[in-house]
C-alpha cells in the first residue's frame, strides 16, 4: 500500500496534498487491483500501525509519513529543503521532528553520581532501546569514558600499575564489545544504532578480563578449603570426584552425568571439585539451569547467561559465541564445565551448546568436530525425579522427549551415581526426623 501511495502521487497531482495517514479520506484502496482509487464518498479516516522507537529506521519512516505530503518515493521522504539526507532519522532531525536529547543527558548525569560503570552501561543500552534518543553518536561520545571507567580500573589492578593508561582506541574497542554483549542479551544488535564500530587497533590488549576473573582466586585459601571438603566426601562422592578430576588433570575429553536424588550431596560434590581444580589454577565454569541453583555454586551463573544460549530453540540453534571474543577465549581455556539441574533444560539447548563448542574448538583441534562438546570435559547433574523441561501445552510424551536423556548426545555420557542420603546420615538429625 505504501509503495502504491508513491505511485498515486506520481500519477495524480491532486493526490499530492495529503499525507499518508490522511490519504484514505479522499482515496480508497482497491484490494483486487492493488492500487489507490479516488473515493466517491468522503469522511473516512486512516491510521498507521504503531512502531516502537527501538525499530530503528522503520520508526523514523513512520514519523516522516505523518508529516510529508505527496512523497513519490523513499528518496523524497528523506529530502528536505532540496537536501537528500542519508537516513530517515537524519531527515527527521532536519525537519525538527526529534526532541532535544538534553533530558537523556540529565538522567545519565544524575545516575553517574552514584552508579557503577556496569550499571551505567545497562542504563545507556536501555535508553537507546526504549527511549527516543535523537543523536546516539553524540550521546556516546559524551559519556563513553564514564561507561569504560571500570575497564581502565580493572586493567590497572591486573597489571599492578596504578598510573597505566589504555589508549583511547583500545579502551573504546573493549567498551563496544561490552555494549555488544548487552544489546545481544536484549535481542538487538549494536549495528542497528549510530554507534562506533570496533577498529583494528595495533595495541595488544594485555589480558582477557573474563579469564582473569576466573584466575583471581586466593590459591592458599582454596587449597585449605579443598582439603577440608575432600576429607568429608562419602564413597560415592569420592568416586565421582576422582573420576572427574583425573580426566581433567590428564587433559582427556569427557562427558559425565552425576545422578542423585535430593540430599545425596551433588552441590557438596560440585563445591569440592571446583575448589580443588581452582586451587590447581584450572578454570572451571559452573552454571545451572536456574538462577536459584546457580547461587549455590562458587562463581555460578545461569547457563543461558554464561553461554549466550538463545531463548528460542530448535534443532539447528547455535549459541551466540563468536570466534575471537573474550568469551570464546575463556571457553577455549576452560578445563571443566559443570552444569547443575541439567534436566530442567531442553535438549536443544545442550545440542546448541555442543555445536558451538565443536565449532570454536575446531580451530585449535580438528578432532573437536567429532567429540561431544568439542572434547571439553562437561559434567551435568540432576535428578530425573524432579523438574523436567517446561513445554507449553505439551503432553507427557513431549515433555519427556525434550529432556537431555533423549538427545543424540546421551549415548556418549558416562553416568556417576550418588545414592547415600547425606541429610539422613547427619549426626545432628534426631531419630524422630530420620
Amino acid at each position: 500500500m505504501l509503495t502504491e501511495w508513491f505511485v498515486a502521487n506520481q500519477r495524480h497531482e491532486n493526490a499530492r496534498s495529503l499525507t499518508y495517514p490522511d490519504f484514505p479520506s479522499e482515496w480508497r484502496w482497491d484490494e483486487k487491483k492493488r492500487l489507490w482509487e479516488h473515493r466517491q464518498r468522503h469522511g473516512k479516516i486512516g491510521r498507521i500501525h504503531f512502531v516502537h522507537p527501538s525499530a530503528g529506521e522503520r520508526y523514523y519512516v513512520r514519523m516522516l509519513l505523518m508529516v510529508v505530503k505527496g512523497a513519490q518515493n523513499y528518496e523524497s521522504l528523506r529530502t528536505y529543503d532540496h537536501i537528500l539526507h542519508p537516513t530517515f532519522k537524519e531527515a527527521c532531525r532536519a525537519r525538527g521532528l526529534l526532541e532535544d536529547d538534553q533530558e537523556w543527558y540529565n538522567a545519565f548525569d544524575e545516575a553517574a553520581s552514584w552508579a557503577t560503570s556496569n550499571q551505567l552501561r545497562q542504563l545507556f543500552v536501555t535508553m537507546l532501546l526504549f527511549c527516543e534518543v535523537g543523536d546516539e553518536l553524540s550521546f556516546f561520545e559524551k559519556v563513553w569514558r564514564l561507561l569504560a571507567d571500570d575497564i581502565q580500573y580493572n586493567t590497572r589492578q591486573m597489571l599492578n600499575h596504578p598510573e597505566y593508561q589504555i589508549p583511547d582506541e583500545t579502551l573504546k574497542n573493549q567498551l563496544i564489545e561490552e555494549l555488544e554483549t548487552l544489546f545481544s542479551k536484549r535481542g538487538s544488535r549494536i549495528q542497528d544504532f549510530n554507534l562506533p564500530s570496533r577498529t583494528n587497533s595495533s595495541f595488544i590488549v594485555p589480558t582477557n578480563r573474563l579469564i582473569d576473573d576466573e584466575l583471581t582466586y586466593d590459591i592458599d585459601a582454596m587449597q585449605s578449603e579443598s582439603e577440608m571438603l575432600i576429607s568429608r566426601l562419602n564413597d560415592d562422592q569420592l568416586h565421582a570426584f576422582k573420576t572427574i578430576t583425573e580426566i581433567v588433570l590428564t587433559k582427556r575429553p569427557g562427558f559425565y552425568f552425576v545422578s542423585g536424588y535430593g540430599d545425596t550431596g551433588k552441590t557438596y560434590l560440585w563445591n569440592s571439585i571446583i575448589t580443588f581444580l581452582r586451587s590447581c589454577k584450572h578454570i572451571v565454569l559452573s552454571v545451572a539451569s536456574s538462577g536459584v541453583a546457580s547461587l549455590l555454586l562458587p562463581g555460578g551463573r545461569t547457563a543461558h547467561s554464561r553461554f549466550k544460549i538463545p531463548c528460542e530453540l530448535d534443532e539447528g540453534t547455535i549459541c551466540d559465541i563468536k570466534r575471537g571474543t573474550m568469551l570464546c577465549e575463556l571457553i577455549q581455556t576452560t578445563s571443566l564445565i559443570i552444569w547443575d539441574e541439567a534436566l530442567m533444560t531442553h535438549k536443544f539447548a545442550f545440542e546448541a551448546f555442543d555445536r558451538s563448542l565443536r565449532d570454536i574448538l575446531a580451530s585449535s583441534s580438528p578432532m573437536a568436530t567429532n567429540l561431544p562438546f568439542g572434547g571439553k570435559v562437561v559434567v551435568l547433574g540432576g535428578d530425573v525425579r524432579q523438574i523436567l523441561p517446561v513445554i507449553e501445552g505439551g503432553n507427557r510424551s513431549q515433555i519427556v522427549n525434550s529432556a537431555i536423556i533423549n538427545s543424540s548426545l546421551w549415548p556418549h555420557v558416562h553416568i556417576l551415581r550418588l545414592t547415600h542420603n547425606m541429610r539422613l546420615s547427619s549426626p545432628s538429625l534426631s531419630q524422630e526426623n530420620r
